[in-house]
């Protein structure tokens, strides 16, 4: 049976992934990256651009421990 969330929090804490943004910021991309000088900083076009970057970063926080990771929208 799978364990929904409100099952989760009850019996455990759950632990969620950290800082998107700052993990982005520590990968030194570049203006072509995002598509474009006109885009650069957009993170959210990164799951188009470079969705092996958004991938690698959700995998990292599993290999921790994090048991959810959240989308990377900025607003």
């Amino acid at each position: 049976m799978t364990e929904t969330f409100l099952d989760a929090v009850r019996d455990r804490v759950v632990i969620y992934d950290g800082a998107m943004g700052t993990c982005l910021q520590a990968r030194d991309l570049t203006a072509d990256d995002f598509g474009g000088p006109d885009l650069e900083g957009c993170n959210e076009l990164l799951v188009v651009t470079r969705p092996d970057v958004i991938a690698d970063i959700h995998a990292e926080y599993f290999a921790v421990g994090c048991d959810i990771v959240e989308t990377n929208t900025f607003g």
